[in-house]
Parts: C-alpha cells; structure tokens; sequence
C-alpha cells in the first residue's frame, strides 16, 4: 500500500497558502515597480519570469490540492490517506488527467489551425505607434531669455497693456503647433477690444511642469512680467506625482514585447490586445492620481497645497487669479475622467476663484479632429481655437470685470 509522509503533506497543504498570499503582497509593495523595472531590463528577462510564473501556477495547483484534501480530512493524515488511495477516488483522478491532457491536445491543435489562419490572411496586431518627438520637431520651438515661448526678450517698463500670464505644462505651451496657434496667442487679439490700453498675453507654459514647479517660476518672474491676471490652466494629469515614471512604465507595458511573439502570430496579437489593455488601466490611474485611494489622496493633497500657494503668490503680486481645467482629448464622446472633473470644480469652489471647465466645449466632440496626431493628444490648431473662443468669454464676463484698472 503507498504510504504518505506527513510532513510532506502539511508542508504541501502550506505551500498552497503561501504562494498567493506572498504573490500578493509582492505586488502590492513597495518593491513590485523596481521588480517589474529589474525584469523588464534584463535580457530575455520577461520570458524567465513568464516561465517561473508557470512553474508556480503548476505547484500551486497541487498543493491546492493537497490542501483541499486536507481540509476535507479534517487535518488527519489517516483520513487523507484513505481518501488519497480510495480506488474510486484514484480512478476518477486518472480520468481527470487523462481529460485535461486530450484538453490540452485539443487546444494544441486548436492554437496551430488558428496559426495558420493567422498567416494565411496576415493578421497582425497594430504596430507600436511612433514617439511624438516628431510633432515637437515639426514646429519651431524657440524661447526667449526667460524661457518663455515669446518672441521677446523683454517687456517695456512703461508698458501699459493688461498683462495676462498662462501658467500650465505643454498644454499651455503648445506642444505641438506653432505659437500663433496656441490659444494663448490668440487670446490676446480676441481681447484687444475689451481693454483701450491694449493686452498681452504671456505664455509660460512648459513641458511636463506640475503646479509646484509653476509656482516656483511664478516666483521667480513675477516682478519682470508684472501680470495683472494670472490664468493657470491644470491638466488631469498634473494629479500624478511621479510623472515621468508612471509614464515611463505606462509606455513599457505598452511598447515592450515578449519573445513568443517573435514566431507566433496568435500569440503576437493576443499580447499586443493585453498590453493595450493594461496600459490603458494603467493610464486612467495616471490621471486620477495613482491606483490605490490613498496614492490618489496623496496626490490630491499635494495638487491642492501647490494650486493655493500659485493663487497666493499672484494674489500677493496684485494679480487676479483664475483657474482653467483642460480635458483629456481621448473619448470625449463616453469620458472617463468625469470624477476628476467633478473633484476639480469642488476644489475650485473652496478656493473661490472663477473657474472654467473646458469640458464643457470639447465634449462629445470627435478626439481624433482635436489631436496633434494619433499619439500625441495634445490639441492642435482646432483644438486651441475652441479653447481660446472659451476662455475669452470666460475671461470678459468673469475675470476682467473684477479688475480695478
């Protein structure tokens, strides 16, 4: 008669709790990011762990076993052995093997017709789309000694004009279109009528800049630029605290490949759709400011701190402060960012500064006509010119009035 040892068998049934619970908290730690960046950069690093990962499903599902048995047994070994050799029992279990190895053919099977299906007819996932460094290149991107995107170098002493400064990232800037695009610039001849001494809009946008940095350059140019309003435009991105490596990782999930792709067209697209999937996920929780509650309260708290201390340092300066929220360009027909938006006007309302949402004009509008091109969502011309019609009208009927020159 086979005989069981009994440390094998609760070491078996342990196991099976142990390799979820410790998977689970792996990627839930603070490691998981480094771990998946050390992965990711190793040669053929995503096929080890891809094998690892199967090995580990195939212990898991026996000690699962083991455990369920166990379990069934009241924790007694006697009991499980006789549960464990019943001839009925063993009978069954080598039915059910020989079932999932006829499955497991089937689906071998299953997978080369599909494979040759694929090939037949060339089926293949989109390609990865190219890096929006050629938009940026495409349009001349000069800045004048302040780092601005404007044309001078200085602003007259004597100069009378209502001086309006956009602050925001490459939304405010532009990236993408020319200066004369940008709905800055337009603003200030779409407002030249309403005041006799003249506007001039500053532009002080800058690529991937947060609140906080803006402020610092608010500080730091205030007394030379001398604004009397101040607009900061936000961007649900600016939510995000680590930026750049979140983007970083949301362009790895997406752009990286795994070897089986390199001969199996199956198996090519069927990566590239989860790939897209996941980075989409991924994406969302860029904008909303993380993944977990806490990340996203984290987040909010330091936009919110950073937002008051640029509306403290314009008001300080004797500018007035307006806030502008520009929208993802992406569904604009079924958003996804809705909550963002209705957490933003509320934020708006404590700081009791006139408020715009531009999503008011851009939704429901088709994204792909408002884009720079398909990987790049900044807007493009159309897009400014909306948001510029907007943002006058919002500016004569609730900012300028408020004004004592």
């Amino acid at each position: 008669m086979r005989t069981l040892n009994p440390y094998a068998v609760y070491f078996g049934a342990a196991v099976a709790v142990v390799i979820p619970v410790g998977g689970w908290w792996l990627l839930h730690s603070a490691f998981a990011d480094e771990l998946l960046q050390q992965v990711g950069e190793l040669r053929f690093g995503w096929m080890y762990a891809a094998i690892a990962v199967c090995v580990l499903i195939g212990i898991e599902l026996r000690c699962f076993g083991t455990f369920y048995h166990l379990l069934l047994s009241g924790g007694q070994i006697d009991a499980f052995h006789a549960r464990y050799t019943n001839p009925d029992r063993v009978a069954r279990r080598r039915r059910r093997h020989l079932g999932m190895a006829a499955a497991g053919m089937a689906s071998g099977v299953a997978f080369l017709l599909a494979e040759a299906v694929f090939r037949v007819l060339d089926i293949r996932p989109p390609a990865s789309p190219p890096p929006a460094l050629a938009d940026y290149q495409a349009v001349n991107n000069t800045l004048n000694a302040w780092g601005l995107r404007e044309p001078w170098e200085s602003l007259p002493e004597m100069d009378h004009r209502l001086h309006i400064a956009f602050l925001g990232d490459s939304i405010v800037y532009g990236d993408g279109v020319e200066r004369e695009a940008t709905f800055c610039y337009l603003l200030e001849g779409m407002l030249a009528s309403s005041r006799p001494e003249g506007v001039c809009t500053i532009n002080m946008g800058f690529w991937g800049s947060a609140p906080g940095w803006q402020w610092e350059m608010l500080l730091e140019l205030r007394d030379l630029i001398r604004p009397d309003v101040v607009v900061q435009v936000v961007y649900p991105n600016d939510l995000e605290i680590y930026i750049h490596r979140r983007l970083d990782e949301i362009h790895r999930i997406r752009d990286d490949a795994l070897w089986v792709g390199e001969w199996s067209y199956v198996l090519r697209y069927a990566e590239r759709t989860i790939r897209y999937w996941a980075a989409w996920k991924r994406t969302i929780d860029y904008f909303r400011g993380g993944q977990s509650p806490e990340e996203r309260a984290r987040a909010w708290a330091k936009f919110k701190k950073d937002v008051r201390a640029c509306k403290d340092a314009a008001e300080e300066s004797g500018a007035t402060y307006a806030l502008v929220l520009f929208p993802w360009l992406v569904r604009l027909d079924g958003y996804d960012l809705g909550d963002v938006h209705d957490a933003m006007r509320e934020f708006a309302m404590e700081l009791g500064t006139p408020y715009l949402d531009l999503l008011e004009v851009f939704g429901g509008r088709d994204a792909k006509t408002l884009r720079v091109s398909l990987v790049n969502e900044h807007p493009n011309a159309l897009g400014h010119r909306i948001a510029a019609e907007r943002i006058e009208r919002f500016l004569r009927d609730e900012v300028l009035p408020s004004l004592n020159r």
